[in-house]
């Protein structure tokens, strides 16, 4: 998911594990823990904001700053700023976002204070996850920390320091891979082809598919006339319903994993996906079976198989 405004900055270890595994912990860099919900493939956390709570928020690295529902920001009392900017993302229709601050953040033992964030109405984004969401925590709580998502275990870990040793293997396979990434708007993967084309991708944790492709990438793999003729199916995102189209890929590779004959949707023209930096969006569907390490200091991703 994307939320931004167009004049500012565009909007998770084992308990016991034997020290020749690639993130074995030490007391010194201890892990703080956050049991999360997956729900319909999205991570659901328990948030405290300003001492109230707790609300269930999405833990997004799509989103950019971070994003609280509008009525719940004034149930709380936040200050917002008086005039509404429409924010990007997926769908058709205009939702205006306000500028806000999160003054205190509280997520398990975790504690964040001056939290940048938009707030805007998520009632269509509560209503298609079949349970109220009263916010997104994006890159202004993410950003400079290392985030491992246990998926198979259900728990976001935040270190201190990297868990993966300097010395461990490097070399990418089926297993772990390992992948550099930039921040622009979105985390950015190079190490990605579809259909045997090096394409970018979008890390996304706010997205409960496999994989997503935009306009222009369908264009570019010659795909248009195959699109036309795939099956309906609509999204929501951040300004409402958009219609898209799912259907198959021949293969999808990121770094070192191989994925044949995967599904994946087709975002339509005009849904708000047609000027993306990416051309394909990698999200929680395909993450679910991975332990998954974003190293922010070191703009690095890995993803491991338990």
């Amino acid at each position: 998911m994307k939320v931004k405004f167009t004049y500012i900055l565009k909007l998770f270890l084992l308990t016991t594990i034997c020290c020749l595994s690639s993130f074995a912990q030490t007391k010194e860099n201890q892990a703080v823990e956050v049991p999360f919900d997956f729900y319909r493939n999205e991570i659901i956390v328990q948030v405290k904001v300003n001492g109230k709570g707790s609300y269930n928020m999405m833990l997004d690295t799509g989103t950019d700053p971070s994003a609280i529902d509008l009525n719940t920001a004034k149930a709380i009392g936040l200050k917002l700023n008086s005039i509404g900017q429409q924010g990007a993302g997926g769908g058709t229709s205009a939702n205006l976002t306000y500028e806000t601050e999160l003054p205190l953040v509280e997520l398990g033992t975790l504690k964040a204070k001056s939290v940048e964030a938009l707030a805007i109405d998520l009632s269509k984004i509560s209503e298609r996850l079949g349970k109220p969401l009263h916010g997104i925590l994006g890159h202004s709580l993410l950003n400079n920390r290392i985030v491992q998502i246990d998926y198979p275990k259900r728990v976001v870990r935040f270190y201190q320091k990297s868990p993966f040793s300097k010395t461990a293997n490097q070399s990418d396979n089926s297993k772990i891979t390992r992948l550099s990434f930039r921040y622009d708007d979105n985390i950015l993967i190079d190490g990605v082809s579809v259909n045997g084309k090096k394409m970018t991708a979008n890390f996304d944790t706010g997205s409960d598919e496999t994989f997503k492709l935009t306009p222009d990438a369908v264009s570019v793999l010659g795909l248009s006339d195959e699109v036309s003729k795939a099956q309906v199916s609509e999204s929501v995102g951040y300004n409402g319903v958009a219609e898209n189209r799912k259907g198959k890929l021949k293969n999808v590779t990121i770094g070192g994993i191989s994925v044949d004959a995967p599904t994946v949707l087709f975002f339509g023209k005009g849904a708000g996906r047609d000027k993306e930096p990416w051309g394909i969006n990698i999200g929680n569907a395909f993450f679910k079976d991975f332990v998954v390490t974003i190293d922010y200091r070191s703009k690095t991703i890995t993803l491991e198989k338990p």
